[in-house]
């Protein structure tokens, strides 16, 4: 193994002290801007990279908030997973003295907006990595971060202009893409394809539907398409999946764009006695979803891998704090995976956090 280069090696080539070469690199006063210039030159030419770990040592905690919606309720479908990989992401870079603040957030009191304002003006914050759906209120809120200097990271649904840092959320366009090819290939072109389409006003649901419906246009497939989009009343929307599924004879494919929608379809395929006789995708892994699997409810999961999502955005945010490296773009996209009953072993306890 290649020797790393300390100060100590280049002082002994330089012939100067320790001190002077920690001040050189450093930027404090102390020596001239002749001896500077030489010492940074040597520097580069010796391969020298400072050792992060022990200049984080010397330093504060570095504080990185996180808020997302607490995994609760329909919530921990998909929350459950981006929580893990936080805490998973920051336990592993525990040696640069960071931490991780939690700022789960609800419906009513304690909305995104709420929470992100009471911690802008209460707390010493140095990153925040959030949802990029949200409200106006949610928007002034993570922009007041950004405003004060604090990058700001989005995780699952970007929003360009708002002054974030980078984003890091899965390609929704081929996502629906997949999912068109993986039914239509399933079923004769005359089948109908029921779509548990999520909210309309979500970036990850509408992208998702467009590339689903842009693949049905440029494959010629002149499939049926029958939409149910969320009504934010979740029975309402379950009693109109139940609906469509027992009504709509030519129904052959189905599926959900996200995982609470996903739990409805499944639910609705089982009481309307078609479970099984569909090609039927749901959304994303999690308990129910992978007894639907298993039970062939569903022949298959779009997985969109939330794990990896905000491990990969805290693993990035945490190396622009200490070392100032810029993710390679400003989107990162984290690849999805089309999970079969088959395959279901390699999420079982655990596994998934080593497919990021």
């Amino acid at each position: 193994m290649e020797k790393r280069t300390t100060i100590t090696d280049i002082a002994k080539r330089a012939g100067v002290s320790i001190g002077t070469v920690h001040c050189a690199l450093s930027g404090k006063p102390g020596v001239s801007e002749e001896t500077r210039r030489r010492i940074s030159d040597l520097a580069k030419q010796m391969d020298y990279r400072p050792n992060a770990v022990a200049a984080s040592l010397k330093r504060r905690t570095i504080r990185i908030a996180a808020a997302f919606p607490g995994p609760t309720e329909e919530s921990r479908y998909y929350y459950t997973f981006i929580w893990q990989g936080l805490r998973d992401s920051i336990r592993s870079r525990s040696d640069y003295n960071v931490s991780l603040v939690e700022v789960p957030f609800y419906m009513g009191p304690n909305s995104q907006g709420n929470e992100l304002s009471a911690l802008l003006e209460t707390e010493q914050i140095d990153g925040l990595i959030t949802t990029g759906y949200t409200d106006l209120r949610g928007m002034t809120a993570f922009q007041g971060f950004a405003q004060k200097g604090v990058p700001v990271v989005l995780v699952g649904d970007d929003i360009p202009k708002s002054g974030r840092l980078f984003c890091v959320q899965p390609d929704y366009q081929i996502i629906g893409r997949t999912i068109a090819e993986l039914i239509t290939r399933q079923i004769p072109a005359e089948g109908g394809i029921l779509v548990s389409a999520g909210d309309v006003m979500v970036p990850s649901h509408y992208l998702t539907l467009q590339g689903f419906d842009a693949y049905l246009q440029e494959n010629g497939c002149k499939n049926p398409v029958y939409k149910v989009h969320e009504s934010g009343d979740q029975q309402m929307t379950y009693e109109h999946l139940l609906r469509e599924l027992t009504v709509r004879d030519d129904l052959l494919g189905c599926w959900s764009v996200n995982a609470r929608s996903s739990v409805l379809l499944g639910r609705a395929l089982v009481e309307s006695g078609r479970a099984g006789k569909l090609a039927a995708v749901g959304s994303d892994l999690f308990a129910e979803n992978a007894a639907f699997l298993r039970d062939g409810v569903f022949s298959n999961l779009l997985y969109k891998n939330p794990y990896a999502q905000a491990y990969t955005a805290a693993k990035h945010l945490t190396e622009y704090l200490i070392k100032g490296e810029r993710p390679p773009q400003d989107v990162i996209c984290i690849g999805s995976e089309v999970i079969f009953k088959s395959s279901l072993p390699m999420y079982d306890n655990g596994l998934y956090r080593q497919l990021r």
